[in-house]
């Protein structure tokens, strides 16, 4: 009994989850390799438009805080790499709680890529 519940609040220590509407992908990068710009507005240069991009960040387990929009940034970074882009726009944010994820946030944007 004790080492269920040792595992059950060690379990707690896990992090986030995060899923996408993009296919991982074995050349994902690290989030440090470029700059990638995450913006509620428009860009003011060209670009070129990619493709939609959604991430849900959610927490490992109900011991975690609920993720913030710094990680659902992050979440949109590496996927907008995976998709070859250099930027998302028009990104909105939705908070959201229910008995499965114990508190989740959705991003969503466009990406694209600078001309």
């Amino acid at each position: 009994m004790l080492i269920g519940v040792a595992l059950v609040v060690l379990g707690g220590c896990t992090g986030y989850r995060m899923t996408s509407n993009v296919v991982p992908s074995s050349t994902d990068r690290e989030a440090g390799d470029y700059p990638v710009t995450i913006t509620e507005g428009d860009l003011d240069v060209p670009y070129e438009e990619i493709g939609p991009l959604e991430v849900v960040i959610r927490p490992a387990s109900m011991f975690n805080e609920a993720p913030t929009q710094r990680h659902a940034r992050l979440g949109l970074m590496q996927k907008a790499r995976a998709m070859g882009a250099t930027a998302v726009i028009h990104v909105t944010y939705e908070e959201g709680f229910d008995i499965i994820s114990f508190g989740h946030i959705e991003a969503r944007g466009v990406a694209v890529k600078v001309k």
